[in-house]
C-alpha cells in the first residue's frame, strides 16, 4: 500500500510541476500582452482607438437589434 502511495505522490508532483511550467508560460504571454497595451495607450493612437470604439458600438447595436427582433 505504501508503494502505491509513493507512486501516486510522484505522479502528483510531476503533474504539479507541469502545471507550474504552464502557468509560467501563460504569465509571460500576459506580461507581453500588457506591455503591448501600455505601448498602445502611451502612443498617439487616438485614431485607432476611435475606430475600435466605433466598431464596438456597431457590434453592440447589431446584437441589440438581433435580440430585439426575436
Amino acid at each position: 500500500l505504501s508503494i502505491e502511495i509513493g507512486t501516486e505522490v510522484k505522479n502528483q508532483n510531476k503533474m504539479l510541476s507541469e502545471m507550474d511550467n504552464d502557468f509560467d508560460s501563460a504569465g509571460g504571454l500576459l506580461g507581453a500582452t500588457m506591455g503591448r497595451l501600455r505601448t498602445l495607450s502611451r502612443g498617439s493612437q487616438t485614431k485607432l482607438l476611435c475606430y475600435m470604439m466605433l466598431f464596438s458600438l456597431f457590434v453592440f447595436f447589431v446584437i441589440y437589434w438581433i435580440i430585439k427582433l426575436r
